[in-house]
């Protein structure tokens, strides 16, 4: 893991180095990105990131992201406090993180392009970094007193989290086309991300730590919408 994070430090401080040289020769373009897609594990989690990128040459670049990501439809995980039943408030049910992806982008030569240029079509791959905040390190419990068949919330219990990790690398693959000043994009990505971070060690009030799947790699796939604002 500590030669990944050499290599990608590497890379943009390569990267970095050559930017007088570049903009001075080659051609410059910014271009505002909006990605969406959904992770295939971490049991359904939708993500949205606006991301800015640099091409200060046709084969290299750098983006900075901004992801937003929020798990849906996650049961109530009810359990036992001070004897009453007791389940997740409804704004804790789904995990969600604000994650800050700075990354170097790497260009394949253009796999197919029209003879005016308006149209082309590359492979693109970019190397990066997660700086991961999640919008809870803890859970909170409502305790629930019943009446008959009837329920309401007498009490509230707050559990926190320890170990939480923040930061992470990431990598991402697409297939792009580009179309005059618009490129849209399609492609999968990983990261180490352990999207239960912070859930990972809540102990609850019977001494058992609250269930979370295995840690694995994060695996998503996604669509992006750009457009090229400055060229030059």
């Amino acid at each position: 893991m500590r030669t990944f994070y050499f290599v990608i430090l590497a890379v943009l401080i390569w990267s970095y180095g050559t930017v007088g040289v570049y903009a001075q020769d080659k051609e410059t373009a910014f271009v505002a990105n909006l990605y969406g897609g959904v992770y295939l594990n971490n049991e359904q989690a939708w993500q949205l990131e606006p991301s800015i990128s640099w091409l200060f040459h046709k084969n290299l670049g750098v983006a900075f992201g901004l992801e937003l990501t929020r798990q849906y439809n996650q049961p109530c995980r009810q359990t036992i406090i001070d004897g009453r039943e007791a389940e997740l408030t409804d704004n804790e049910r789904n995990i969600g993180w604000l994650i800050l992806k700075p990354s170097v982008i790497i260009k394949s030569p253009a796999i197919w392009k029209r003879a005016d240029n308006d149209c082309c079509l590359w492979a693109q791959v970019e190397p990066g970094l997660s700086l991961a905040c999640p919008f809870r390190n803890s859970l909170t419990y409502e305790i629930k007193q019943f009446s008959g068949a009837v329920s309401q919330t007498v009490d509230y219990r707050t559990f926190p989290n320890k170990g939480l990790q923040w930061f992470y690398w990431n990598a991402r693959a697409s297939i792009n086309f580009a179309v005059g000043r618009f490129i849209f994009k399609g492609g999968y990505s990983i990261s180490n991300l352990d999207y239960y971070s912070g859930r990972r060690n809540i102990t609850l009030d019977n001494g058992q730590k609250f269930y979370v799947p295995k840690r694995e790699l994060s695996q998503s796939v996604f669509l992006s919408i750009g457009y090229v604002f400055h060229y030059r």
